[in-house]
């Protein structure tokens, strides 16, 4: 009797012990979410700004490369952004490589297509209407990034001189004729209000206001929320936290560092249904853009952002954007 007295408690302290280490690891777990739960919530997800070689910078993967991965991964798709050259073409050529994963490119009107180029927006549709579907404004030769990076020469403006441009209105007609995708690109944040507004006008459904808390735009919270309501989805980028004199990569020291915290809270008092969240990574020095993605999925939930928001951002607003629904 005595043997089995001692046997039973020894057994109920047991299943007390493996009771309270259960809680405790529940209690954890909904504080300070796993990384294998960002990997899970990255299976499905879309990569809208992506930077793979080839291209005139230093990349750390090619398309191919970058495909593989993603794919390994779980992720659905990626857009390929390249600041000089229209990328529908190479989206074209991993989609011939590649069945569980899309990609998907566009061209930037930076004046290496001539500017903002309603031509160069045509033969972009007309090399592939499915994989080629964004339309970025001027990045590095926007005279707003210009200005912040102390380049002296001329820019491009969507403006001329007070109102929106005539070559801009036969952009975005193209673009709502298509149903592509306008993404505003390093324009100021005046420029995109501007730019949004003649685009709601000239029926453009899908507009994506590029890394909105980056130096360009630099968007204050009453500008996000304007344009939130007028029908933009807001990108926020990892980049934007990678940025600023922490950088590991030099070229970056220089920039705006956008906090986990500063981006969480705009997710929450705005919504996560008008942003989406990309890597806006590729560069030689930081982490490769699925990387990227999970750790940056990681770091919102860790400042409260709930899985049903990461999908949000991560699936159904880039899938809507793409017309992959």
């Amino acid at each position: 009797m005595e043997t089995y007295i001692k046997t039973r408690n020894t057994l109920l302290c047991l299943a007390i012990n493996l009771i309270a280490t259960f809680i405790s690891v529940s209690v954890c777990r909904a504080q300070f979410p796993e990384k294998n739960e960002s990997a899970y919530l990255l299976q499905g997800a879309i990569d809208f700004h992506v930077h793979s070689a080839p291209d005139f910078f230093d990349r750390s993967l090619t398309d191919l490369e970058l495909a593989e991965l993603a794919e390994r991964k779980g992720m659905s798709a990626f857009v390929i952004k390249n600041h000089f050259i229209s990328t529908v073409d190479r989206a074209m050529l991993v989609n011939s490589r590649f069945e569980k994963i899309k990609a998907y490119g566009g061209v930037v009107l930076n004046r290496s297509v001539g500017g903002i180029n309603p031509a160069a927006v045509e033969w972009m549709c007309k090399m592939s209407p499915v994989y080629g579907k964004i339309v970025w404004f001027p990045t590095l030769d926007a005279a707003f990034h210009k200005r912040i990076v102390k380049d002296s020469t001329a820019g491009l403006s969507v403006v001329d001189p007070n109102r929106i441009s005539a070559k801009t209105i036969e952009v975005l007609k193209i673009i709502a004729r298509e149903n592509l995708v306008l993404a505003t690109g390093h324009l100021s944040a005046e420029e995109m209000v501007a730019l949004v507004k003649e685009a709601v006008r000239q029926g453009v459904a899908n507009i994506l206001i590029t890394h909105c808390l980056a130096d360009w735009p630099n968007l204050t919270h009453a500008q996000m929320t304007e344009l939130a309501k007028a029908g933009a989805l807001l990108e926020l980028t990892y980049l934007s936290y990678l940025s600023g004199p922490q950088a590991p990569v030099n070229f970056l020291k220089n920039s705006k560092h956008v906090s986990m915290q500063t981006m969480a809270e705009a997710i929450k008092t705005i919504g996560a249904e008008h942003f989406i969240i990309s890597s806006d990574l590729g560069q030689t020095g930081n982490p490769i853009p699925p990387d990227g993605m999970k750790l940056f999925i990681a770091m919102l939930m860790e400042n409260g952002i709930t899985a049903e928001e990461v999908r949000w951002m991560i699936r159904r607003n880039p899938a809507r954007l793409l017309g992959i629904e």
